[in-house]
């Protein structure tokens, strides 16, 4: 999903995208250019070297291998998004994935990793505040809630009820919107669902797509 999402942001106006910069922050090292490459390889109706070349200059990848080179890394964001007044999407994959290398010592570790995240979502919601940007950060199912007989009887369509919030207060107040993916029964093939709800407001919505080459089919 975030390759199609980058893919519609940098790709041209002519070509149906929005020709906006993005910053992809991997923390996981599981992003893969080539797989960038392709779908905007599809999504372009002349699909020329040079194209995927003006594509690619809206996008910036950086690598994260630790909590704190991530606190590092938003810390020297803000030249970047002084110089580049078009760079408008902050994605960051994932902010969890230094959960439990950091908690796997105890003591100060632990103690440590919440004022790094603490700090990391503080400045997170500086970065969106002052420059305007939409922020996309994953995170992990590390924990679920158990089952009741209540939560049990729930369709999807009815929201989350197996999602526990598990990082840091300050990240959650930085959260506006919760998106949660599932993959759909086997049998009806590569379906995919979400549900989506406005923590403010707490309204639902729910849709079921299929991710294709040429790009994010609703169903």
């Amino acid at each position: 999903m975030l390759y199609h999402l980058t893919a519609r942001c940098i790709l041209p106006k002519s070509e149906g995208g929005l020709q906006i910069e993005v910053l992809f922050i991997d923390t996981d090292y599981h992003f893969d250019m080539l797989r960038l490459v392709t779908v905007l390889e599809h999504r372009l109706s002349q699909s020329s070297e040079e194209a995927i070349k003006l594509c690619l200059g809206r996008f910036f990848l950086a690598y994260c291998s630790s909590s704190m080179q991530l606190l590092l890394t938003l810390h020297s964001l803000e030249a970047l998004f002084c110089s580049h007044p078009s760079l408008c999407l902050l994605i960051v994959d994932s902010l969890s994935a230094f959960y439990w290398t950091d908690r796997v010592n105890g003591g100060d570790s632990v103690a440590l990793q919440e004022a790094t995240l603490k700090r990391c979502s503080q400045l997170l919601e500086r970065l969106v505040a002052e420059y305007r940007l939409l922020l996309f950060a994953t995170t992990q199912s590390l924990m679920q809630k158990a089952p009741d007989a209540a939560e049990s009887s729930k369709q999807p369509c009815d929201g989350d009820p197996d999602y526990r919030a598990y990082l840091c207060r300050a990240w959650q107040r930085v959260v506006k919107h919760r998106v949660v993916f599932t993959r759909e029964d086997e049998s009806k093939g590569s379906r995919f669902a979400l549900v989506s709800r406005h923590l403010k407001s707490n309204s639902l919505k729910r849709h079921v797509f299929m991710i294709r080459e040429s790009g994010v089919e609703f169903c």
